[in-house]
């Protein structure tokens, strides 16, 4: 026994020398990113583990540490750009019930300009109240600033430093009047880490495109706005939809809760390098299965 103390000795002492000096993958960062995973049917998969998805980060392969059902609540910013025609209001007040107790709520109205409706809040109560506004009111034919409504909404949500924010633009189409570049939407959103979902439910019946005064200036404030909301889901993780029929709106409103409520919180650690990657790619290795993930890799 005394001579195996001092080899004893040794090995601990080895052990503690080899914790040091190997710290886990120092410098490196833990991310979390939130994905969809959907059937050939676009239903949630809901079944995965780690195993099953793989992650590239400027097409280097990441260490997946955790694959989990998304459990933290989200912070959503609703933005509605309806012309006053109170289409989205019943579909909002779904979605506003299927996430209670799972998130924070915050509505702006494009009315022209924007207007806040009511800031981030749980309680419910409020969120009707703020709900309820979005009934049949002055219209606005000509457009309005809806970039400006993103880019405040991502704002927000960085200064809020929200930890799960989702940004959910629904909107009827129109002119675009904001002088906001499309580039600088697309680098508020990526800061804020929030997805983007749009709702496109363009309908002469309920906006005509009016004749612009400047073409000029509405040709370059609709380009911006078509590259934020094509390219903005893509990017974040989102989704967009173009509805026709003002009947899905019924439908497809609330069923963005659905899909929210199936993603995936995939924690993946990212080696020390230098600079920040560009391009992230989430992929799943089961046949048949879609990733609804970012494009754009987090900067944290």
């Amino acid at each position: 026994m005394k001579h195996l103390l001092p080899v004893l000795a040794v090995c601990l002492t080895a052990a503690a020398t080899i914790t040091r000096s190997a710290p886990e993958q120092e410098g490196s960062r833990t991310i979390v990113v939130y994905a969809l995973a959907t059937d050939p049917r676009n239903a949630p998969v809901t079944d995965l583990a780690a195993a099953d998805f793989a992650v590239k980060e400027d097409n280097r392969p990441r260490e997946v540490i955790s694959v989990e059902p998304a459990a933290t609540p989200m912070q959503v910013a609703v933005i509605v750009d309806d012309n006053g025609s109170g289409v989205f209001r019943f579909g909002v007040s779904q979605l506003a019930q299927r996430i209670q107790r799972r998130a924070e709520l915050s509505l702006r109205v494009v009315t022209g300009q924007v207007r806040t409706v009511l800031e981030l809040t749980s309680d419910a109560k409020t969120w009707m109240a703020g709900i309820a506004q979005l009934g049949v009111r002055p219209p606005t034919p000509d457009g309005g600033q809806l970039l400006e409504g993103i880019a405040d909404a991502a704002r927000s949500l960085t200064a809020r430093e929200a930890k799960r924010p989702v940004i959910l633009v629904l909107t009827v189409g129109g002119q675009e009047h904001s002088t906001l570049l499309g580039r600088d939407v697309l680098d508020l959103i990526h800061k804020s880490r929030a997805e983007l979902y749009v709702l496109f439910a363009a309908n002469a019946a309920i906006r005509s495109q009016a004749a612009p005064a400047r073409a000029a200036d509405l040709l370059e404030g609709n380009h911006n706005l078509d590259q934020v909301l094509g390219d903005g889901p893509k990017q974040s993780g989102g989704r967009r939809r173009d509805i026709i029929a003002t009947q899905g709106l019924t439908t497809d409103v609330p069923q963005l809760a659905g899909e929210l409520s199936a993603q995936y919180a995939i924690t993946y650690r990212r080696p020390a390098e230098r600079g920040t990657p560009q391009r992230i790619q989430v992929t799943v290795q089961r046949r048949g299965v879609n990733v609804v993930a970012p494009t754009r890799a987090p900067i944290r």
